[in-house]
């Protein structure tokens, strides 16, 4: 039993590790581009973000793999907003024009701001 939970433990730490070793090839690539096209001020802003991209996994190989997760349940929450706005249209006739406008504005700014949330995450990213 220990050996499942010590194999499986392994698996998920280097599915995890795995993303920062993603974005630190994909910073890579666009490195290599940037000296390709002679753009060097792209290329030193890229070396930048390498070196902090490296800098968060040394400290976390999870910092990425948590961000992304915060960023599915955000996407999560705007489609929960998203069915509660069609369960709203459709209730539409049973309330007043007041109380769907001011619930459908409610709705509407909710989710404008948890996507603009995932917008912050993935500038970040």
């Amino acid at each position: 039993m220990k050996k499942i939970w010590i194999l499986t433990a392994a698996l998920c730490t280097m599915a995890f590790a795995n993303e920062c070793d993603k974005k630190i090839e994909r910073i890579n690539k666009e490195i290599e581009f940037a000296k390709i096209h002679n753009d060097n001020a792209r290329k030193l802003s890229l070396e930048l973000a390498l070196k902090e991209v490296k800098n968060d996994c040394s400290k976390d190989p999870l910092f990425y793999n948590k961000k992304l997760e915060a960023k599915k349940l955000k996407e999560q929450e705007v489609e929960k907003i998203e069915k509660e706005l069609h369960a709203l249209d459709e209730k539409k006739d049973c309330m007043s024009k007041v109380e769907y406008k001011a619930k459908k504005k409610a709705l509407k700014e909710q989710k404008y701001k948890i996507k603009k949330e995932i917008e912050e995450y993935i500038d970040h990213l």
